[in-house]
């Protein structure tokens, strides 16, 4: 979608240059959603979300939000979800420590028999997709699919790029946009 292309062009949530990504691996742009972060931004980026969400028509009764970005991308996309839908779908999501006080625990929402719909920024190589799949299976729920902002379509090898990957696998992971995307 190029009007979130641009959006995040003129929010400098994507930056061409130079920069080391977690993953560890260079690149010549860095997509940092934390620039969407306000109320009106946000309201936008839920938007878009919400389209994807609806346009592939996604079996699923929970949005499960990584920590820490995947927290509030996937708070305010339950409620933009809500308001056009009037379907009241629970939210669920992780902590990077576990809790001993209070409800304790690393899961924060009920995932057990839920089909939870995984909401996130970015797509690189899958790490933190695999990782909230695992702690929704380990929580007796079941993972339906993630959407995330961009993929960067980064190689997995020479034949495919990540989301491929996956989606031998069987995981589907969707995105707002895709690199490649990007009228320069």
């Amino acid at each position: 979608m190029q009007d979130f292309l641009d959006k995040a062009i003129e929010l400098e949530a994507l930056k061409f240059g130079s920069f080391k990504l977690k993953s560890g691996m260079e690149s010549d742009y860095f997509f940092n959603i934390a620039a969407f972060f306000d109320s009106e931004s946000l309201s936008f980026l839920a938007d878009c979300y919400v389209s994807k969400i609806l346009d592939l028509k996604i079996d699923f009764d929970l949005f499960f939000g990584p920590a820490y970005k995947g927290i509030p991308l996937a708070s305010v996309v339950a409620t933009k979800y809500f308001e056009a839908t009037k379907k009241n779908i629970p939210l669920a999501f992780d902590r990077k420590e576990e809790k001993s006080h209070g409800e304790g625990g690393i899961v924060m929402g009920n995932l057990e028999g839920k089909k939870a719909l995984l909401i996130d920024d970015v797509l690189t190589a899958g790490t933190a997709i695999k990782n909230s799949i695992e702690i929704i299976k380990n929580n007796k729920g079941a993972f339906v699919g993630a959407i995330v902002a961009l993929d960067r379509e980064e190689p997995y090898d020479s034949d495919k790029t990540f989301q491929e990957f996956y989606a031998e696998q069987g995981i589907k992971i969707h995105s707002i946009a895709k690199i490649s995307e990007l009228k320069k």
